[in-house]
This record gives C-alpha cells, structure tokens and sequence, in this order.
C-alpha cells in the first residue's frame, strides 16, 4: 500500500505542473509573455496562486477549447470539495444553534472575556518559619561534625 501513496503523490504532483503550464499559456495567450512570467513569479516567490488559477481556467477555455465546466474543474479543483463542506457546514450550523440554546452555562462570577486565574497558589514562608528551617540545618551540621 505505500507504493499506492507515492504514485498517488506523483499523480498530484503531474497535474499540478500540468496546471501551471496551462496558466502559463492562458495569461500568455491574453496578455502576454510578460503578463504570464509575473503570475509566475507571484506563485512561487510570494505564494499568490490565484492569477495562474484564473489562468488555468481561460488557458483550458479558450486555448485548448474546452468548456467552461470542465475548464473550471480543471483549474479549480479543490471547489469540488469546498462547495459541499461549505454547504454542509452552513446547514450544520442551523441545527447546532438550536441544540446550544437547550443548554445554558451560568458563571456570575467571570465573564467570556476575563481569563481565570489558574496558579497554583504559592505557599509564604514568615520569619518563624524560616528561623525554625536554619535551627534545624545548624543541628544536622553539628551532628556531622561530631
């Protein structure tokens, strides 16, 4: 099964390559080679996909003559899991806001904004204390020197 990962990783990574080639040729195709090398460099260098996106979309288009559906799959297809989360999740939260009213937490003595205090509390030594922890060390010294 972890031949099934790795060729499964090349595949992605073959269509990936395969879409910016294609967003290379739509932006070249509409406003040039210069258009096409600056959407490039905004992809690798500064992480900006979205103009080779869009150049996917008209590259399959109107370059290779596709229609718009499949052009759209092709260069975005992520949205076919998004648009469904997004729906689902959407409707989700209909029905978890009537669940939420059914219960109630009443906390008078802080509000959502206040952070509590979770310290242990530290414990304070007085001067007795520490007069009685030095008698108890100048003993045992003593008790060694003999």
């Amino acid at each position: 099964m972890p031949f099934l990962g790795a060729f499964s990783g090349i595949i992605f990574l073959l269509v990936g390559i395969v879409q910016i080639y294609v967003g290379y040729i739509g932006i070249e195709y509409h406003l040039g080679a210069g258009f096409a090398i600056g959407a490039l460099v905004l992809g690798f260098v500064f992480r900006i996909m979205f103009p080779l996106t869009i150049g996917t979309f008209f590259g399959a288009m109107d370059v290779f003559g596709w229609p718009w559906y499949g052009a759209l799959a092709f260069a975005a297809p992520g949205l076919l899991f998004i648009v469904p989360a997004l729906v689902t999740g959407a409707i989700s939260t209909l029905f978890e806001k009537k669940a939420e009213s059914n219960y109630s937490f009443n906390n008078n003595n802080y509000s959502d904004s206040d952070p509590i205090n979770v310290t242990p509390k530290q414990k304070t030594i007085t001067k007795k204390k520490v007069k009685k922890i030095i008698k108890k060390k100048v003993i045992k010294k003593k008790k060694k020197a003999r």
